[in-house]
């Protein structure tokens, strides 16, 4: 039995919330409000995931976005998410992109073969896992990202404000982890980021076509989340910049 119908149901079923958070929020029903930041993206290469991104060496520069999802006030639990932008080289590039970078989201999760496709909620950044949810599919099957913050000096905040001012003190490093759906994380490499340049309401991350180098998503995720992002793409009313 094909899955197409079941996943296609889910996605119109996903979609349901975004109608209602986008009366209030109309430039970004989920993550409204975030944080600037950029920096540097190492891989150190040497893996066996079947996607060129994770297993080949590089360096790249990266612009990201630190948010929270539901939008709770300030000082609540929320579900955390990071989003990365990374340039991908035009030999990488899958037909019909032109745009030249990949986009890779993150959110709070458990750590566990089970608990990593669980969003969690945080007053602080936890030092456990921002996952991918949603697997890429690579030559070798389908691949998990993570990012796990590494120690740090102080507790980074997840308000906004003080989010911001602790990484301008101390720059925000998270290694960056690949896995099996079921498997175990492996490092492939680390990202160290600060403040930058804020994100305008018609910068879109979109990665359901911003891939990295030698992934592909699969079509059941994409029926899943593109009633969803495609909600979200439509220009809102009012015009500011997180």
């Amino acid at each position: 039995m094909t899955t197409a119908p079941i996943s296609a149901l889910l996605g119109s079923a996903a979609r349901a919330p975004f109608v209602l958070f986008k009366q209030f929020r109309p430039h970004r029903p989920i993550h409204s409000e975030g944080v600037g930041l950029d920096g540097v993206l190492t891989r150190t290469g040497g893996g066996t995931s079947g996607i060129r991104w994770i297993d080949e060496v590089g360096e790249d520069p990266v612009r990201a976005r630190f948010s929270r999802s539901a939008g709770f006030p300030q000082g609540w639990p929320d579900i955390l998410g990071l989003a990365l932008r990374c340039p991908v080289p035009p030999s990488g590039q899958m037909e019909g992109r032109s745009d030249g970078r990949a986009d890779i989201l993150l959110a709070t999760a458990g750590s566990g073969r089970i608990s990593r496709f669980v969003p969690t909620f945080h007053r602080y950044v936890p030092g456990g896992a921002f996952a991918s949810f949603m697997p890429y599919r690579g030559l070798n099957g389908p691949v998990l990202v993570a990012a796990h913050p590494e120690p740090r000096t102080e507790r980074l905040p997840a308000r906004l404000d003080r989010f911001r001012s602790s990484v301008a003190a101390e720059p925000w490093v998270l290694g960056l982890y690949w896995a099996t759906p079921l498997g175990p994380w492996r490092r492939f490499g680390t990202v160290e980021l600060g403040p930058g340049v804020p994100f305008g309401d018609d910068e879109r991350f979109d990665p359901l076509l911003n891939v990295p180098t030698g992934a592909e998503n699969y079509e059941w995720t994409y029926r899943l989340r593109e009633p969803s992002y495609t909600l979200a793409r439509v220009p809102g009313r009012r015009s500011g910049r997180a």
